[in-house]
Formats: C-alpha cells, sequence, structure tokens
C-alpha cells in the first residue's frame, strides 16, 4: 500500500505540469489563438524562475518570475499575430526557437559555468492534518502550494467559461469573433488579455519543473512537456475539467516510467523517456472523432 501511496503521490505532484500548461493553452484557444509555443516558453520561464529563486532566497518570487516570461511570451505572440496577421502556427514555433536559446542564454549570463549547480528554494509542501493520514487520499492533499493552486485553478476556470457572461463572451469570440465584435464584444482585447494570462500558466508550469520537481536548472528542462500540453488540450477538446484528467493521465505515463527506469530493468532507459510520447500519439488516435475544437481557432480577425 505504500508502494501504491507514494506512486500516486508523485504523479499528482507532477500533474501541475500538464494541467497548468494544457490550461494556458484552453484559456487562449477559446478566444481564437492556437498558442503552440508552450515548449519554447516553458523552458525560457524554467530558467527565469530559477534564477530569480536562486538569487532571492525567496520561492514565490521565482513563481512569479515565472509566470512574468511566459505572460511576456504569450503577448508577444498575439501582438505580433494581432498586428501583421501572421500565422499563429509560424509565431509558436518562432517562439519556441526563441525560447529554448533565451533559458540556456540567460542561465549563462547570470550564474557562468558551475561545477556544481546550485539547487534553489523549492515550493514547500502543505499537510493537512488528520486528512493527511488517510491512504490514497494524503496523496492528493499531501502536495506543494502550487498542486493546490491547480485545483483551485482547474475550478475557478471552469466557473469563469461556463458560468458567468464574461466567459459567454469569450467563448463567442473563439467561435464567431465576427458576431461577438458586431454585439460589442471587444475582440482584440479578449484575445490579447486571454493569451497573455494564457502564457502566465504556461510559465508557472515551467518554473514548477527546478522549483519543485528538479530544484536544479538543466538545459532542455522541459524535455517536450510544452508539445504534450498541446496534445492534452486537443484531446480535452479546449475543456478545463478534461485537462485536468488528460494531465492525471500523463503525469502517471511519466511516474511509472520514472519508477520502471529506476527498477534496473534490462530495457533501456530511453524507452522510458519516449512513453509519455507514445501516450499522446495513442490517446490522440483513440479519441481522434470525439475531439471539438473552437470554430475560430488558429484563425485571423479584422474588422471591416
Amino acid at each position: 500500500m505504500n508502494v501504491v501511496n507514494e506512486l500516486l503521490k508523485q504523479m499528482v505532484a507532477y500533474t501541475p505540469i500538464y494541467t497548468l500548461s494544457s490550461l494556458g493553452l484552453v484559456i487562449g484557444g477559446r478566444a481564437g489563438i492556437f498558442n503552440v509555443s508552450g515548449e519554447g516558453t516553458m523552458l525560457a520561464a524554467a530558467s527565469a524562475g530559477y534564477i530569480v529563486a536562486l538569487q532571492t532566497g525567496n520561492w514565490l518570487l521565482g513563481i512569479l518570475a515565472s509566470a512574468a516570461m511566459g505572460a511576456a511570451f504569450g503577448f508577444t505572440l498575439v501582438f505580433i499575430h494581432e498586428t501583421t496577421k501572421v500565422s499563429q502556427f509560424i509565431i509558436g514555433i518562432s517562439l519556441v526557437i526563441l525560447g529554448a536559446g533565451l533559458s540556456d542564454l540567460l542561465y549563462k549570463l547570470v550564474l557562468g559555468v558551475q561545477l556544481f549547480i546550485p539547487e534553489a528554494p523549492k515550493v514547500p509542501e502543505v499537510r493537512i492534518p488528520l486528512l493527511s493520514r488517510i491512504p490514497f487520499l494524503s496523496a492528493f492533499i499531501n502536495q506543494n502550494v502550487i498542486v493546490y493552486l491547480t485545483y483551485a485553478l482547474v475550478i475557478l476556470v471552469y466557473y469563469f467559461l461556463y458560468k458567468t457572461k464574461p466567459g459567454l463572451e469569450l467563448r463567442a469570440v473563439g467561435e464567431n469573433p465576427k458576431a461577438a465584435d458586431v454585439v460589442g464584444i471587444n475582440v482584440t482585447l479578449t484575445r490579447y488579455l486571454t493569451t497573455t494570462l494564457g502564457g502566465a500558466l504556461l510559465g508557472i508550469a515551467g518554473g514548477y519543473l527546478p522549483l519543485v520537481v528538479t530544484g536544479t536548472y538543466t538545459p532542455n528542462i522541459t524535455n517536450g512537456r510544452g508539445f504534450i500540453a498541446v496534445g492534452i488540450a486537443i484531446f480535452a477538446s479546449w475543456r478545463p475539467e478534461r485537462t485536468f484528467l488528460g494531465a492525471l493521465l500523463f503525469a502517471a505515463i511519466e511516474a511509472i516510467a520514472l519508477q520502471m527506469q529506476l527498477s534496473g530493468t534490462v530495457i533501456p532507459y530511453q524507452f522510458f523517456l519516449m512513453t509519455p510520447f507514445i501516450g499522446i500519439l495513442v490517446v490522440m488516435w483513440l479519441f481522434k472523432k470525439k475531439v471539438e475544437f473552437p470554430a475560430s481557432l488558429g484563425k485571423p480577425y479584422s474588422r471591416e
């Protein structure tokens, strides 16, 4: 039972990486912006968050720095797209390349080359009395602060999108921006706000890696998770509650793959590294007929 509980706890600890990143894509996607720059955004945010947390000795400032870096990438994407009407996918791939280079550049400019990589202050865990002793349930509640934030954000985003008038207006922009514009909804402002906010969530997901999972920054620390987030958002049909379920699935795949890798099996460790990508292909194939997209996703809009 202890082994299963520890595995479950590790799975839940990995969940914010996938939930926050895919949730950020869902928020922007609901307004019609298909942000494929998640990998580059998370890399740059991971580097920025690690550096700030290390220099200040404060994990919260590190998370805020990650969010700011992510927001900057989101704003850059929507600004270039809304100004030039260049394809969102081209801009997104360009930002992936930018983020990959910027992440290592920031690290080397600030910290240089070091024999031993210093460990940044980690996000603290919060234990709930009594409930923390219940098997299996304790895996979901004996977690760090960002896990609890993730729970809250999934509920909040769902409520906002489907239970409020501004949420309905946001979804209208993603479905038919022309009709939304006619009834007085500011399409451009909506896209700016949602894509920037979505970028901030991607940034937190990136900062989560060095400040919770590894404790340090290493090149390519995201290891393709930003691309998996795109697959989760598609699999979830751009619904926040489904992104959480998808995140749990891929967090479980990653946790099991890690345990198998550490178990000393004769299977090459490279196989376990690629299992999340095999998983996303399998899931996309199984649910290909059930996936729904906002009607204007990835399409530019210009007022006549």
